[in-house]
């Protein structure tokens, strides 16, 4: 249920750039990990590694102590940070050297070779003096890069190596606000489950009122996010409860359940929003209740279930029981976009949902999940575009407007008739169909996308960040599994996974978007060198080329401002 932007850097290190600003001292650094959370700590000969792994860095330079240093939550699940950085301020980096002795050959040493070029090329000076080390043992060396800014900015420091990156400034805030898990839909924070907006035990100013019905249900989307990175969605059903009360006043909305930061953020602007017509109820309790309750539960687009179902609680609407809702919220009453569309869609499929909404900003995001998956996943269920709380009332209501439910019948009536024909959609009876459904009811998105496919209108390509999201998902596995191989130092035949993998790139080289599409080769041929290297089919030199050719790309892909620029508005 979560609305985050991430950039996907291929070396199955996430970049995560979250649509959120947060309020900080002026002359912090503020850090945002992409996954986790983390703290600050103070630099110190033998300070801890990180937050909980029982490891100490040594060998520090001089100049970087008594300064503030972030230290993440664990070891190996970072996906790179995000800086908010102060004119004026110099910060300094510390990730894995490239020129580690302890590391010979691999993926370990490509990968670290790629961060330490990133970070030349993007203006960072490397200071130390080959002597800062992470004790854990085999004491794997760090390289420590400085950069002073001239003008406030915002930028993104990869994590390539499997020890993280640390931040190092003068003062330092770390934001655990907006953390991303590696797998499972939640991050556990440390805000309490009852905690609500500032509400009194007296009346607010405004008018009363009783709420027609005790309890609504909706089913509300949300996704898991694997290792491999790829997201899996699914429809869970959530439940308000009231409690009748005697007295009129504001009410707390809280959640049977911890929750995360987003997710409550997400419910205190709904709140905002209703209490503006609504400040008090003849209510004791309202409680929110999952479906599958024993699994921890976060993120923003939780925010316009939560709103529909408080309208719909208050004005005693029924919501229809076959349909799944996904949307963040903000305090103005607007439905604002959310990440994983595709996955969502899929998961409200799988639940037999016949009919999803979605935020109309995430418009092309459907478009994306048609490009790369087909067209029966915006034709398995009817996706209606909603903009605002009002909207989505609108939509999940059992009794709709005569035009929307004419959209729906319309819509419903092509879906018959396309069953089991995949050509039917190029017919003009399909696309007339589908313009009936759309005059009838034009933020009907199923109904737009696929007419623009059977008008053979939509996209050929993947926009950049589905690109980036389709080429990570497709190549950390096999990183993982010639990691292993590396180890072992196997000359076996290509596993499963690498040919899945490599199948998988095939097949997205003409779908990438242009200014991705070399990334995607170089990762191909990079791989395929790798794995005939081991197997003594590849020269070294030969390897050493495709090497060099994905590093090159890599260090464009992190540089590439207007491609980063477009990624954050576009999200995945």
């Amino acid at each position: 249920m979560r609305k985050s932007v991430f950039i996907f850097s291929i070396t199955a290190a996430v970049c995560l750039l979250a649509t959120a600003c947060v309020r900080a001292d002026e002359d912090s650094v503020v850090v945002r990990y992409g996954i986790g959370g983390g703290k600050v700590g103070e630099v110190k000969e033998g300070m801890p590694a990180f937050v909980n792994k029982d490891m100490v860095v040594t060998g520090l330079p001089r100049e970087l102590l008594g300064k503030a240093i972030s230290m993440h939550a664990d070891k190996w699940k970072q996906s790179g940070v995000v800086l908010n950085v102060p004119a004026g301020k110099t910060v300094y980096v510390l990730i894995d050297s490239d020129d580690d002795p302890n590391v010979k050959i691999g993926l370990i040493k490509q990968s670290r070779a790629i961060a330490n070029s990133v970070l030349r090329a993007t203006g960072w000076k490397r200071i130390d003096d080959g002597k800062c080390y992470i004790d854990s043992g085999a004491q794997p060396h760090l390289a420590v890069y400085q950069r002073t800014f001239d003008k406030a900015i915002k930028l993104g420091v990869p994590q390539h190596g499997e020890n993280g990156v640390w931040i190092v400034a003068d003062s330092l805030q770390v934001d655990n606000s907006h953390t991303q898990p590696p797998s499972g839909p939640a991050n556990i924070g440390s805000r309490d489950a009852e905690t609500d907006s500032n509400v009194g035990s007296h009346s607010a100013s405004g008018p009363t009122t009783r709420p027609v019905s005790a309890q609504v249900t909706i089913k509300a989307l949300e996704v898991y996010i694997q290792d491999s990175g790829a997201m899996v969605g699914q429809a869970s059903d959530a439940t308000l409860t009231l409690t009748r009360g005697e007295a009129s006043r504001p009410v707390a909305v809280t959640f049977v359940t911890k929750i995360g930061d987003q997710m409550g953020l997400a419910r205190d602007e709904a709140l905002r929003y209703i209490r503006l017509s609504y400040p008090n109820w003849y209510v004791d309790t309202a409680e929110i209740s999952f479906e599958d309750k024993y699994v921890n539960h976060d993120g923003g687009s939780i925010g316009t279930a939560v709103g529909t179902m408080i309208l719909a609680c208050i004005r005693g609407v029924q919501i229809d029981p076959n349909l799944a809702i996904t949307g963040d919220i903000s305090a103005n009453g607007k439905v604002r976009a959310i990440g994983g569309v595709s996955a969502k869609l899929r998961g409200a499929i799988a639940s037999k949902c016949t009919i999803t909404a979605i935020p109309m900003e995430n418009e092309g995001q459907l478009v994306d999940a048609v490009t790369y998956s087909g067209p029966n996943v915006a034709m398995d269920t009817q996706v209606i575009g909603i903009s605002s709380l009002e909207d989505a009332l609108g939509i999940v209501r059992i009794d709709r407007e005569e035009k929307l439910r004419q959209a729906i019948e319309k819509f419903a009536s092509f879906q018959a008739a396309a069953n089991g024909k995949p050509a039917y959609l190029k017919t003009k009876d399909a696309r007339d169909r589908l313009t009936a459904v759309l005059a009838a009811w034009p933020s009907h998105l199923s109904a737009k996308v696929l007419l623009a496919v059977a008008q053979n209108k939509q996209p050929h390509t993947l926009s950049a960040a589905a690109s980036y999201y389709y080429v990570s998902v497709a190549v950390r596995p096999m990183l993982d599994q010639l990691k292993q191989r590396s180890k072992e130092n196997s000359a076996q035949p290509p596993s499963a996974t690498v040919k899945n993998g490599l199948a998988d790139l095939r097949k997205l080289k003409f779908l990438l978007d242009p200014a991705v599409r070399p990334l995607g080769d170089a990762w191909a041929r990079y791989l395929q060198a790798w794995d005939g290297l081991q197997r003594g089919e590849v020269s070294p030199e030969s390897y050493d080329r495709q090497r060099q050719q994905l590093l090159d790309e890599m260090v464009k892909e992190q540089t590439d401002i207007e491609t980063l620029q477009k990624m954050v508005k576009e999200g995945v």
